[in-house]
């Protein structure tokens, strides 16, 4: 498919490409293709939910003697809000 349009870039950002494909060797229109397939390939991801945590992660990253130490962990958690008391 060989397809075209008119675009008028603005003269600066016309040099800057030009420039930038004459250090590399290359054709302008490779490198507006180059520029525009990268941000097409950042758009098109899926977005991130943040708000969604892996449970995997920080498995591994919590202290090693967690067995022996879970009550003190607990007790230094506890606060009003929490909803956890200390008999």
């Amino acid at each position: 498919m060989d397809s075209t349009f008119n675009w008028k870039p603005e003269q600066t950002l016309l040099e800057k490409v030009t420039n930038l494909a004459s250090q590399r060797g290359q054709s302008p229109e490779s490198i507006v293709s180059e520029a525009v397939r990268l941000y097409l390939e950042t758009q098109l991801l899926e977005p991130v939910d943040n708000a969604v945590s892996d449970p995997l992660i920080g498995l591994f990253a919590g202290t090693p003697d967690l067995a022996t130490n879970s009550e003190d962990i607990l007790q230094q958690e506890i606060t009003e809000k929490s909803g956890w008391t200390w008999k």
